[in-house]
């Protein structure tokens, strides 16, 4: 069974920040750990539409794949995945959001795959070559490794909610815990 065997995607029909919360891809190598999953709501998938809000200002309304589209927006929405990744240039868990299809692909492709799978166990380097209409991105694996003990730590002490999204809500809002091990508990994968 491959890691994301339960993913909902949206019919194929052709053709976010750096710093603080939201990663957002840099030209060459981004290289990231993705550390959350379907099963602990840090990989999530949906729809995507921009619109204005009561007050006029440009936001995203965001919705799962098999939920009725909440309003109509002047550009096609289209299809997201958010996860909670380590981020290794900022050394921070962050959000990362990406609508490229290449990317999404790749993704699914590595997570099905029998020898790489579950993403928390290998870190990927996403690069990106361009701008505008002219972008490309590639995505590579990298070999198998776990990550370091402040690592683990940090990404275990960080809560996010990304089914906040889908509210128009801050995935960040909850208070952080405080990370204790018990004893007895499974290792975590990364």
């Amino acid at each position: 069974m491959g890691f994301l065997d339960n993913i909902k995607r949206a019919p194929s029909t052709g053709g976010s920040g750096g710093s603080g919360s939201y990663m957002k891809l840099e030209q060459g190598e981004n290289k990231v750990r993705i550390v959350g999953t379907l099963d602990d709501g840090g990989f999530i998938t949906g729809m995507i539409g921009w619109g204005e809000d009561d007050e006029g200002n440009r936001k995203p309304f965001r919705w799962q794949v098999d939920e009725t589209q909440p309003r109509s927006f002047k550009d096609k929405p289209k299809e997201f995945f958010a996860f909670k990744v380590y981020n290794y240039a900022t050394e921070s868990v962050q959000v990362l959001e990406v609508t490229q299809r290449s990317i999404k692909d790749e993704l699914v492709n590595l997570g099905n795959d029998e020898e790489w799978g579950d993403f928390r166990k290998y870190d990927i380097a996403i690069i990106r070559n361009g701008e505008g209409m002219d972008t490309q991105y590639a995505v590579t694996p990298k070999p198998h490794k776990k990550m370091t003990e402040e690592q683990r730590k940090m990404i275990l002490g960080k809560e996010v909610d990304l089914s906040a999204l889908y509210r128009g809500e801050d995935p960040f809002a909850e208070a952080e815990p405080e990370v204790e091990e018990q004893a007895g508990e499974e290792e975590e994968p990364f």
